[in-house]
C-alpha cells in the first residue's frame, strides 16, 4: 500500500473547450469527402477520374492504416516484453490502436472500385490469361466457399487487427477499474502468438493490397519493408500525442527518461527501414530479373527519381543524423519536430509506393490526393479526441506502474 501512495491517481482528459476543434475536424473531414466523391465518382472526367479517385484513396487508407496497426506492434512488444517503461505511454498506444476497426468504412471505396486498382481481377477472365498470373492464380482468386481466397484474407486482416486492438484496450481499462495483477499475465501471454499473427497479417496486406498493384512484381523483403516504415511511422505519431497532452497539461510525470526511449526506438527504426530498403534494392538489383527490377525501374525515371531520391534522404539520412545524439532524444520539443518529419516521409513513402502505378511517366500530385488524406484523417482524429476523455491517460492500476514512473536508462 506504501507504494501505492507514490503512484499518481487517474487523470481524465478534458474536452471541455474542444468543441469547435471538433466541429472543424468533422467538417473538414465530410467536405473533403463530399468533394473527392464528385470530383472522382461524378465528374465529367469519366473513368480517368475514377481511377484518380480510387489511388488517392488506396494512398490516404494505407497511410492511416500503416500507422493504426504499427500501434498494435507496440502493444504486442510491449506486453511480450514484459516491458516496464512503456506502461505511462501505453494507453495512448491502445487508444490510436482502437481506431483499426474505423478503417473498415475507409475500405469501403477500395472495395467498390476494385477492379480500377488490381488488374488481376478483371485479367484472370481473360481468354489467354498472362502466365504470370496463372501461376499466382491459387493465391489471388481461387474460391475459398462462395469468396475469392483474396477476399477472405481481407477479413481476416479487419478481423485480426480490429479485434486484437480492441482485446488489449478492453482488458487494460478492466485493470483501472480491479487492479488485478493477473490481467497482465493475461496480456502477455495473448501477445506471444499476437506477434506471430501480425507479422503474418501486415505480410499479407503488403501483398495483396500494393504489390498486387503489379501483379507481376515480387520480393521475399516487402512485407518487412512496409512493416519497417509502419513501426516507425507509430513510433512518431505516439510520441506526438505525448507531447501534445503534456503540453495540455497532462502526464507530467511522463520525462526525459521516456523519451529517451521513445527516442531510440524512432532512430532504431529509420536504421531498419534503411537497411530493409537498401537490402530489397541490392538484391534485385544484383539478380537483373526483369519481372522483380520493373517495380524500381517505374520509381527511377523522370520525376519519381527525384521523388525517391529525397525520400532515402528525408526518411533515413536525415532522421539518423538528427537522432544520432542524446540530446535530441532526450528533449521532447525537438523529437516533436523530428517526429512530424518522420510521419510526413512516411506519407512520401507511401505515395512512391502507390501512385507510380496511375502515372508511371512522372508523379503528379492532384488535389484527391490532399482531398482523401483530409477525408480519412480528419474524422479518424475527430474519433480519437471524441473516446480519449472516456479512460483515464495511462494505466493508472497497472503492478508495475511505480517501476514505469521511476525509469532510468
Amino acid at each position: 500500500m506504501s507504494n501505492r501512495s507514490h503512484v499518481p491517481a487517474p487523470e481524465m482528459y478534458q474536452s471541455k473547450g474542444m468543441s469547435r476543434f471538433l466541429i472543424a475536424l468533422i467538417t473538414v473531414g465530410i467536405i473533403s469527402l463530399v468533394v473527392a466523391l464528385a470530383i472522382g465518382i461524378f465528374s465529367p472526367g469519366g473513368s480517368q477520374e475514377r481511377h484518380q479517385f480510387v489511388f488517392s484513396w488506396l494512398f490516404a487508407f494505407i497511410y492511416f492504416f500503416t500507422i493504426l496497426i504499427g500501434c498494435l506492434f507496440w502493444i504486442l512488444l510491449h506486453h511480450s516484453t514484459d516491458s516496464g517503461w512503456g506502461i505511462v505511454v501505453r494507453r495512448q498506444m491502445e487508444n490510436l490502436a482502437a481506431l483499426i476497426p474505423w478503417m473498415l468504412i475507409f475500405f469501403i471505396p477500395i472495395l467498390l472500385f476494385r477492379t480500377d486498382l488490381w488488374t488481376w481481377i478483371t485479367a484472370i477472365k481473360q481468354p489467354q490469361m498472362d502466365p504470370d498470373l496463372k501461376a499466382k492464380l491459387s493465391y489471388f482468386a481461387l474460391p475459398f466457399g462462395p469468396i475469392p481466397f483474396f477476399w477472405v484474407r481481407a477479413i481476416l486482416y479487419f478481423v485480426l487487427f480490429g479485434a486484437g486492438a480492441l482485446y488489449f484496450k478492453k482488458t487494460s481499462v478492466k485493470q483501472d477499474q480491479s487492479g488485478d495483477p493477473r490481467l497482465s499475465r493475461q496480456m502477455r501471454g495473448v501477445s506471444f502468438p499476437g506477434l506471430i499473427l501480425f507479422g503474418a497479417g501486415l505480410t499479407g496486406i503488403a501483398f495483396d493490397w500494393l504489390a498486387a498493384l503489379d501483379y507481376r512484381w515480387a520480393s521475399t523483403m516487402w512485407g518487412v519493408y512496409i512493416f519497417a516504415g509502419s513501426a516507425g511511422a507509430s513510433m512518431a505519431l505516439i510520441i506526438l500525442v505525448v507531447f501534445g497532452l503534456q503540453n495540455a497539461g497532462y502526464l507530467s510525470f511522463i520525462n526525459e527518461e521516456h523519451y529517451h526511449i521513445m527516442g531510440k526506438l524512432l532512430f532504431t527504426f529509420s536504421i531498419f527501414w534503411g537497411y530493409i530498403g537498401f537490402s530489397q534494392y541490392m538484391l534485385i538489383w544484383y539478380g537483373n530479373i526483369p519481372e522483380e527490377t520493373e517495380w524500381f525501374l517505374h520509381r527511377n525515371v523522370e520525376s519519381w527519381n527525384t521523388l525517391s531520391t529525397a525520400m532515402v534522404v528525408g526518411r533515413f539520412f536525415i532522421p539518423f543524423l538528427y537522432l544520432l545524439f542524446q540530446y535530441t532524444k532526450r528533449n521532447a520539443k525537438f523529437l516533436a519536430f523530428i517526429s512530424v518529419w518522420v510521419l510526413c516521409m512516411h506519407l512520401l513513402d507511401t505515395y512512391i509506393t502507390i501512385l507510380p502505378i496511375l502515372h508511371p511517366a512522372g508523379f503528379q500530385i492532384d488535389i484527391l490526393d490532399v482531398l482523401s488524406v483530409f477525408a480519412i484523417g480528419c474524422p479518424l482524429a475527430f474519433i480519437f479526441f471524441r473516446t480519449l476523455g472516456k479512460v483515464s491517460l495511462f494505466p493508472s492500476k497497472d503492478p508495475r506502474l511505480l517501476e514505469s514512473l521511476k525509469l532510468s536508462n
